[in-house]
């Protein structure tokens, strides 16, 4: 193959053209020139369920200052149906006070947050941005054997009937 000097490679781009001229009798040019303005937005859109006989899966992800030995959690619908917890859930124990990385990672979301409440025309881009980059879950905790699981991670999810409802976390 055959390899272009920098100055053929640079007029061959130079002379490429992939758009179409327009002929001179259509342009009018004027002293100020173009100008192009770029924005976006987000638009939502809502619509009502219709189908209410179907479930709705709800995810859990809460720590609890409690040894899990001592800890329940159940739902109950205003249908006063009782959805079971042990299927979807799981109990694990953790140790609740932050690592150190990951009270840097919650002193950085507080920093956002509070940008964000003085700073209103950020949250867009915000939102757009963490589409974007990497996860923004909460870092795994660093291994530390020292202390030991006094706290109780309930997480998972849970199928409940699309009626009003509470989620109960209690002793027992």
């Amino acid at each position: 193959m055959r390899r272009l000097n920098r100055k053929k490679t640079l007029s061959l781009v130079k002379e490429l053209d992939a758009f179409p001229k327009v002929p001179e009798s259509y342009v009018e040019t004027s002293a100020s020139g173009g100008t192009v303005y770029q924005d976006t937005w987000m638009k939502y859109e809502y619509e009502v369920d219709k189908d209410f006989s179907s479930k709705l899966r709800i995810n859990i992800d809460i720590t609890v200052a409690m040894k899990c030995q001592y800890v329940g959690a159940d739902v109950l619908d205003l249908a006063e149906t009782m959805v079971a917890s042990a299927d979807g859930l799981v109990y694990e124990p953790t140790v609740f006070d932050l690592s150190p990385q990951q009270k840097e990672w919650q002193r950085m979301l507080q920093l956002i947050q509070s940008r964000l409440q003085e700073e209103h025309s950020l949250q867009d881009v915000i939102f757009k941005s963490a589409f974007k980059s990497t996860s923004t879950a909460l870092p795994p905790r660093e291994d530390d054997s020292s202390q030991s699981p006094n706290a109780c991670r309930i997480h998972g999810h849970l199928y409940v009937n699309k009626v009003a409802g509470n989620f109960h976390i209690t002793v027992g």
